[in-house]
């Protein structure tokens, strides 16, 4: 395993993106369950309470509903074509499941676990986000290079908004949508009070995963991570990651970010305090996405080779604080 250094932009006598840090034991991390799922899982979420996981299984058109206290399966919910990305609501009512051959959003109930609406969007629909109140969910269209907001109330798109070339996945955090534009090498900030892009962020090639808390968000170009900083819309560091490919979830609180190495069928902790590597998890093969608990004690990780969901826990420790 290589060490992570970062790389901090300086403007003038001003270095931005700097981390303060606290001394003492650092949290451990292991992978303590693996859940067999239906096959090619893509993408997972977890429900507010972190009581259920939900899990995309592309290779057979369902979502996968794992009981984390016993992790097993108890529910397949049937859903549309070739589903990928997943996002829930944050009261934990509805999932919101992107289905990319059909183009559509399958809305699920989380009480019955059954499809309530189907929603056209458009092609190489991919990946879904739901704002920080619950009101939209937003979902990245590959192919007319937009983004169709969903009002979560009615379950109709309201709004489509123009953002880069090929956008293929997106974050929220509490007031902006983070949108990676892969094939202009960009990131699009879209206001969610206004529903309007504010700011384009040029980042490195072919950006992809991106993750984000209310003061940073984080952009995996191949094997390089940029940071950057929410309040001023600027990458700040940047630093290297394993693989190439493969999904990222950063914790709320800031302390820690999971990264994917897809090649390499392993997830690798940094902290993002120092943006350096504190150890890497074997999950699978062909990992793919990677989603968090809100409290930040477990994350999730799909195998598609596997057909599984890797969970890894974090004992507590004194992690690093980010100012």
């Amino acid at each position: 395993m290589f060490a992570r250094t970062s790389t901090v932009l300086t403007i003038g006598v001003a270095t931005l993106g700097l981390l303060a840090t606290t001394a003492g034991a650092a949290p451990t991390y292991a992978v303590t369950a693996t859940v067999p799922v239906g096959q090619t899982p893509m993408q997972v979420a977890v429900a507010p309470g972190g009581a259920v996981t939900y899990a995309t299984n592309s290779g057979a058109n369902s979502v996968s509903v794992i009981d984390t206290a016993t992790n097993a399966v108890t529910a397949t919910v049937p859903v549309g074509g070739g589903p990928t990305g997943i996002a829930v609501t944050p009261n934990g009512a509805r999932a919101f499941v992107v289905n990319t051959a059909d183009r559509s959003v399958s809305v699920i109930d989380t009480a019955t676990n059954t499809v309530a609406a189907t929603i056209a969007v458009g092609e190489f629909a991919l990946a879904v986000a739901v704002s920080a109140d619950g009101a939209h969910a937003y979902v990245t269209n590959g192919v007319e290079s937009t983004v169709s907001v969903i009002d979560t109330a009615t379950n109709t798109v309201t709004a489509t908004v123009p953002v880069g070339a090929f956008p293929i996945q997106l974050a929220a955090n509490g007031t902006h949508v983070y949108v990676t534009n892969s094939s202009d090498n960009t990131v699009t900030v879209i206001d969610t009070a206004t529903t309007t892009v504010v700011d384009t962020i040029p980042v490195a090639s072919h950006p992809s995963a991106v993750t984000a808390t209310n003061d940073r968000a984080y952009v995996r170009s191949g094997a390089e991570m940029s940071v950057i900083d929410a309040a001023t819309n600027t990458v700040t560091a940047t630093f290297g990651v394993d693989g190439t490919m493969g999904g990222a979830a950063v914790t709320a609180d800031g302390h820690t970010l999971y990264v994917v190495d897809s090649e390499g069928g392993a997830v690798t902790v940094f902290d993002p305090g120092t943006n350096t590597e504190v150890t890497s998890l074997a999950v699978g093969g062909s990992a793919g996405g990677v989603a968090v608990s809100a409290d930040g004690a477990r994350a999730y990780a799909t195998s598609q080779n596997e057909n599984t969901i890797a969970t890894i826990s974090r004992a507590p420790g004194d992690a690093t604080l980010p100012r």
